[in-house]
């Protein structure tokens, strides 16, 4: 019995250390996404290489040590020999003891110090050589220059020079070094793309920097390698290394509109997430905006955390164009989509949208299902032209209806829009977001000195951070009315004018 015994816990560890084994072997397949063999780019060979040769000394070490201790124990092991005729056991003689050999403690001295001298001397060399990006007098092969801000827990991206914001999904030239700046918004955070470069941290009121360079157009898989929290594990992302050319083109298509949409979706998302999400970064002025409006919304929930109503979140500019949601969480469908609005903590627990925008309020999204479907429709439609998905069938002509009056289409656009969401029109002005829009017109009228009343509501409509209601913060109201047509503003100046006892 226990001898049986003895065999089943034997064969479960085995079994163990055979599981254990594989799992460290299929950690070091080359092809793996997140492997850290079969680098890509300058950056990635040089660290790869240094690994490699402190890897071989350290085999070569622990298989010196391990065979000196071997056979040590085999051939120093203590042994007693029995008297014949009796139960006494006579010890061997003790071995000779070496302590104190001055030749021993030179060699194991000097050994170490030539180990560290050979691992010391190309780890310098690999640091000085992969601190900064080559400098190329060739303009078209200058560094890229990019900043990256961790939050809790997705990466936003700055395309400096460009002018281009955008988020989870970065996009860089190949054989062009990419020089990054890195910053966190909130905690220690940790960028990572394993195929191009060794992590380096991002860390508050401190800022880092490193350099990347993809040598071939390919898709690479990063993550964040320091734990900050609940979604840790899900804060992943994406590198697109593209052909010159194919990059040209992408930042093109970013400075793009997309198609104009018709439908309810984009009502409800101005509605609903437009305070968080940006979608028009493609305009005029919109970095220099949405990098204010970050620091804005991160200001406005720090500073509250219950009573917060917006908090920087990803910008969903051109959407359509990226292959994830949920910071590389899951592939970008109409499926997942529709399952992630519902309910972000199907696929990743913890993300602040669900704590602190209306919609949820903890919970699963207040909306119909068609509701949802709706916003999901117009999400997926924000490409530009040439690239919007065939696949969402979506009608992309503009809306055509008859009006009674400029009221009647006031109206409709002021709740197409999602304007009642956040502005109230009865005559107690109740606060919901922004201010109440009750007798609106007539408050206008000596707003701004020189400025008619249909002037200021135009410039407000148009330009909202430029006449801030005091006790109201900037940057709540969504920038994407600039380009309304000059009938739809006269018709919403119209209906506003009705909002009056008068």
């Amino acid at each position: 019995m226990h001898q049986k015994i003895f065999s089943k816990s034997r064969i479960k560890i085995f079994i163990g250390f055979t599981g254990l084994f594989f799992l460290i072997l299929n950690g070091c397949f080359p092809h793996h996404p997140q492997s850290t063999f079969n680098t890509q780019g300058p950056v990635g060979l040089e660290q790869e290489r240094l690994f490699i040769l402190m890897f071989w000394l350290a085999i070569a070490v622990f298989a010196i040590v391990q065979s000196v201790l071997i056979y040590v124990l085999i051939n120093f092991k203590r042994r007693e020999y029995p008297i014949p005729g009796t139960d006494i056991r006579i010890p061997d003689v003790p071995p000779k003891q070496v302590h104190g050999n001055t030749k021993l403690e030179i060699i194991w001295t000097i050994i170490p110090v030539f180990l560290l001298a050979a691992i010391a001397v190309p780890t310098v060399q690999a640091i000085y050589s992969t601190a900064k990006p080559p400098i190329s007098e060739n303009v078209f092969e200058q560094p890229l220059e990019i900043e990256v801000v961790g939050h809790q827990w997705w990466f936003e991206f700055r395309y400096i020079d460009e002018g281009i914001v955008t988020a989870n999904e970065l996009y860089i030239p190949t054989g062009r070094p990419v020089n990054i700046q890195l910053k966190s918004q909130d905690v220690i955070h940790s960028f990572w793309i394993p195929k191009l470069a060794g992590k380096v941290d991002l860390v508050p009121n401190n800022n880092n920097s490193m350099w990347i360079q993809a040598d071939t157009p390919g898709d690479y898989s990063g993550q964040c390698a320091e734990f900050c929290g609940i979604a840790h594990g899900r804060m992943r992302f994406r590198v697109h290394a593209e052909t010159p050319e194919n990059f040209d083109k992408w930042l093109e298509s970013m400075r793009t509109p997309p198609v104009p949409f018709a439908g309810e979706g984009y009502g409800l998302f101005l509605a609903n997430c437009s305070m968080c999400h940006t979608i028009d970064s493609y305009t005029s002025g919109s970095y220099e905006r949405e990098v204010k409006i970050q620091d804005e919304r991160w200001s406005d929930w720090y500073s509250d955390p219950e009573g917060a109503v917006r908090v920087s979140a990803p910008n969903l500019t051109h959407l359509a164009m990226r292959t994830t949601i949920g910071s590389g969480e899951q592939e970008l469908n109409r499926e997942n989509l529709i399952k992630w609005i519902e309910d972000p903590s199907y696929f990743k627990e913890g993300t602040r949208m669900q704590e602190v925008a209306q919609l949820y309020e903890g919970k699963k999204a207040k909306l119909s299902g068609s509701e949802i479907e709706a916003i999901t429709d117009y999400l997926l439609s924000l490409a530009p032209p040439q690239l919007e998905s065939s696949s969402t069938q979506l009608e992309t002509e503009l809306v055509s209806k008859e009006w009674d009056s400029p009221e009647e289409q006031g109206e409709y656009l002021f709740t197409s829009y999602g304007c009642a969401s956040c502005h109230s029109i009865d005559e107690d002005e109740t606060k919901i977001i922004g201010p109440g829009l009750w007798d609106i017109y007539e408050k206008s009228v000596s707003k701004v000195e020189g400025l008619s009343a249909e002037e200021y509501l135009e410039q407000s409509i148009r330009y909202p951070n430029e006449y801030i209601v005091e006790e109201y913060p900037e940057g709540v109201m969504p920038l994407i009315f600039e380009n309304l047509p000059a009938e739809e503003i006269e018709s919403l100046i119209a209906y506003l004018k009705t909002l009056s006892k008068k």
